[in-house]
């Protein structure tokens, strides 16, 4: 019983460590996401502030795909107020109509 706990909770952990690594913010296409309760329009005002442009807006008025071919773009972004910085090779298959 204890094996099968132990191999599930390194096969967890592996499965997160992967995860993670793929949506660490890369290139110079990223999605942002503000807070999901805040005003509409706040997640183009993150990116306008970040210096970036907006490439999509997706369904929703909190998440976008950004681009910006200066580094740093994925910390202007927390600094302008994004709460999630993400990959933006994750947004294919999210954004396709």
């Amino acid at each position: 019983m204890l094996r099968r706990w132990v191999l599930a909770a390194n096969l967890a952990a592996a499965l997160l460590s992967v995860g993670l690594i793929a949506a660490v913010p890369t290139g110079d296409r990223v999605i942002v996401f503000v807070s999901p309760w805040s005003a509409e329009g706040t997640v183009i005002e993150t990116i306008s502030r970040a210096n970036g442009s907006v490439v999509n807006g997706g369904r929703t008025g909190w998440i976008a795909v950004a681009t910006d071919e200066k580094d740093g773009f994925a910390g202007r972004l927390y600094n302008a107020g994004a709460i999630l910085v993400l990959n933006g090779e994750l947004a294919a298959g999210c954004f396709q109509r």
